[in-house]
Order: structure tokens, then C-alpha cells, then sequence
């Protein structure tokens, strides 16, 4: 049998399995045991205790609904803070480009663990931004909301994962044929007409992309919430984490982690999926068939 690209397909189908479907079965399985403390183990009984409590315990949908709010809200602000960005870097020269591109990695370069404290620097009670301000005569006391709060938690997850959105919008921008925005202002059309009728519609793909990127990575963010979200700083990650660990109770935590993976999943399918309805998107899709 000739060798074929199908044959490529197979090792990566099987890093797949072992590496996503396995683990995925494996909390399935856990989440309908039961926990036997005297005897510190798992005991398969195929219970749904642990549903039921996800389905009637208040605090786990509002954990969830968290999440989702929070990498709604990061998601938004960095389609909004990454679309001119990347319009902007589609127009630089090529190797600027490519420094444009180093630039925006920065935030990458690092751990997430130096970033968070960097942040726990600059904004602290003592750091640059109070010390900058009190020293243009600006603020009498530091600002306490710069650190341990939602502003912080959000400024700090849209840090993180700006270069997600950006590099996603850009190589969709960068697909756009230049001649359709020529042919729309040939026709008449204002710079912003030209934006909302040719270029955006066109590059809602790579937006999709973006938006599902960013929520899914926002909202299933443990570190940052709990290192700089002070008393709003709980999270359903953290949460699995303690179950997981400290409380022993693998069948609650692989359930949680189950219905956390099922509904951001679900929202972020959702969103993308509305985005690429439109109109432009289908014309690229259809493009790229033809």
C-alpha cells in the first residue's frame, strides 16, 4: 500500500486520543464513583451524587457563570484593543512586520507566574503607577482598586492574551483583497463605510477565531484570578484544584471540570459560530471551496 498523507493523520490521532479523549474519559468515569474517606479511596458505584450536586448546588452555577462573564468581558476588550492593532501591523512594511511581531510575543516570552507579579509590582500600593501619580501631584493616597480587584484580574487576562486576537485578526486581514477596498472607495464609499462593508465582514474569521481563543483561555484562567482578584478572585479552576487535592473528592471535581469544559465550550461555539454567519465570512468560505 502506497504511502499517503492519510498515514500522517494517524500519529496525530492518536497523540488526540491519549492526550485530550483518554484523560476526558477517565474524568467521566470519576465523576460517577464515590469517595470512601475511612478508607482515604475511590469506590466505583457509579453514583450521580456528584451531578447532583453540581445541578443543585447554587455556588458551582455561579463559579461557572463567572468564568463565562469573565472571558466574555476579556474577549470583547480584546477584539476592541486587538482589531486596530492588527490593521495597523497589516500595513507596516514586511520586516517591520516581523518586528511588530516579536513585540506583540513579548508578553509570551515569560512565565505567567513573573508576569502576574510584574503586574503585582506596577500596580501595588507602592508601585509605579500610585508612586507616578503621587508624584505629579495627581492623588493624595494610593488607589487601592489597581490591585486585588475585577479592573485588575481583566487588565492583567487581557495582557495575557492580546497576541491571540491580534495575530488572528492580522492573518485574516492579510488574506483581504486590497482591489475590493480600492473598488469600494472608487464607488464612493467613506473610509469607515469601506471598514464596516468590505474590510470587517471580511475578516470575521479570523475575529471567530480570536473570541473563541481568548474567552477559552480567559475564562479557564486559574492563576491570575486568584493571584490578583483578592476577595472576587475564586474561580471554578481553583476550586477543581482543592477538590482535586486538599478534600480528596476526585468524582466532585471531575464533574466540575466536566460541566465547566461542557459550557464554556458550548459559549464559545456559540459566539464564533454567530460571527461566522455573516455574510463575509460566508463569501471567504466559499472562496476558499472554489
Amino acid at each position: 500500500m502506497p504511502f499517503s498523507r492519510v498515514h500522517l493523520a494517524f500519529p496525530v490521532a492518536l497523540a488526540l486520543v491519549l492526550g485530550c479523549v483518554l484523560p476526558l474519559g477517565l474524568l467521566l468515569v470519576f465523576s460517577v464513583f464515590t469517595v470512601d474517606m475511612d478508607a482515604f479511596e475511590m469506590v466505583p458505584d457509579l453514583s450521580g451524587h456528584s451531578w447532583g450536586q453540581i445541578l443543585s448546588n447554587p455556588v458551582f452555577a455561579f463559579l461557572i457563570g463567572k468564568a463565562v462573564v469573565s472571558g466574555f468581558v476579556t474577549a470583547t476588550l480584546a477584539a476592541i484593543v486587538g482589531y486596530p492593532l492588527a490593521l495597523a501591523m497589516a500595513r507596516l512594511p514586511l520586516v517591520w512586520k516581523g518586528i511588530a511581531n516579536i513585540v506583540l510575543l513579548t508578553p509570551l516570552y515569560t512565565g505567567e507566574i513573573v508576569r502576574i507579579y510584574a503586574w503585582r509590582i506596577v500596580l501595588g500600593s507602592e508601585g509605579l503607577v500610585n508612586a507616578f501619580l503621587k508624584g505629579l501631584g495627581l492623588i493624595d493616597a494610593p488607589l487601592k482598586f489597581l490591585l486585588f480587584s475585577p479592573f485588575t484580574t481583566h487588565l492583567v487576562l487581557l495582557y495575557n492574551n492580546l497576541p491571540f486576537m491580534v495575530l488572528a485578526i492580522w492573518i485574516s486581514v492579510e488574506l483581504v483583497d486590497l482591489r475590493l477596498i480600492e473598488a469600494a472607495r472608487d464607488l464612493g464609499a467613506r473610509p469607515v463605510e469601506a471598514f464596516t462593508k468590505v474590510i470587517l465582514p471580511l475578516t470575521t474569521p479570523g475575529l471567530a477565531v480570536g473570541l473563541f481563543a481568548v474567552f477559552a483561555l480567559a475564562a479557564g484562567d486559574m492563576l491570575t484570578p486568584s493571584l490578583l482578584g483578592g476577595t472576587s478572585g475564586a474561580t471554578p479552576m481553583a476550586m477543581i484544584d482543592n477538590l482535586f487535592g486538599t478534600a480528596f473528592d476526585w468524582p466532585l471535581a471531575s464533574a466540575l471540570a466536566l460541566a465547566l469544559l461542557v459550557v464554556l465550550f458550548g459559549c464559545a461555539v456559540l459566539m464564533a459560530g454567530l460571527l461566522l454567519r455573516l455574510r463575509g465570512a460566508r463569501a471567504v468560505f466559499a472562496g476558499r471551496r472554489t
